[in-house]
Parts: structure tokens; sequence; C-alpha cells
């Protein structure tokens, strides 16, 4: 056997043990043909990937992101996918993930203040007063 066999066999065997979630998973906005399996009240409206990767750590599970995959029902958008640990079936997993997505909080990134101008604009009146001629 050479090296490179050798290598794909431990990487299988790595991947044996994880269980592949995509975000559309808990889409609110997909039907059950294209893609979501939950339902409509457990369901989240676009949910992002941190978001999804949070909620499976807050269920206890290991995560692992994979940001440049795609789920293959929507090949044209690239939201990565969330690798987590097998426990239990995979109906249950995505179940108990989606319970707690409306739990997480994702923090968002820190705006940057823009500089300020130290001129104030002032306002000429409202629209409807100024005067016709």
């Amino acid at each position: 056997m050479s090296k490179s066999s050798k290598t794909k066999k431990g990487k299988t065997a790595e991947r044996r043990n994880l269980r592949v979630i995509y975000p559309k998973y808990f889409d609110k906005n997909l039907t059950w043909r294209m893609g979501r399996r939950v339902p409509t009240k457990l369901a989240f409206d676009a949910p992002e990937l941190k978001r999804v990767a949070l909620a499976a750590k807050k269920a206890g599970y290991e995560t692992f992101l994979d940001s440049e995959k795609h789920y293959s029902k929507t090949w044209y958008e690239q939201r990565g996918r969330v690798l987590i640990t097998k426990d239990g079936s995979k109906e249950e997993q995505i179940r108990e993930i989606a319970r707690n997505l409306s739990k997480v909080n994702v923090p968002k990134p820190k705006a940057t203040k823009k500089p300020v101008d130290k001129k104030k604009k002032v306002k000429k009146g409202s629209v409807y007063r100024q005067k016709s001629r």
C-alpha cells in the first residue's frame, strides 16, 4: 500500500464519526421539497453558518465549519456546512439544533466608526413649507 491510500483511509475513518448539517435544513423560507428538514415552528429565517454552529455547540456536539461547501439543492449559493459528531439519529440531532437556534446570539462584527465631519449640515426647512413662486 502506498502512503496516499493510507491517508485516505485515515480521513474516511475520521469522517465516519462526523455528520454533515447544512444551514438550509433550518431555513423557514424553504419548503420540505427544497430541503428544509424541520417544522416551520422550529425553523429560522435565513440562518447563518455561525448561528447553526453555535446552536450545535450549545446542544453539546463538537463542530467543524466548512464554509467553502454548498448544499446540493441550491448549488448556486455557497453558504457552507457544519460537521458535527454523530450521536443518535440525524433527525434527532437536527431537531435538537433547531430548538437551540433561537436561543443563540451571534456576535455581530464591530462596526468601525466613520470620522465625523465638524461642519454640521443645516436644514433649509421642509420641502412642503417652502414658498412657491
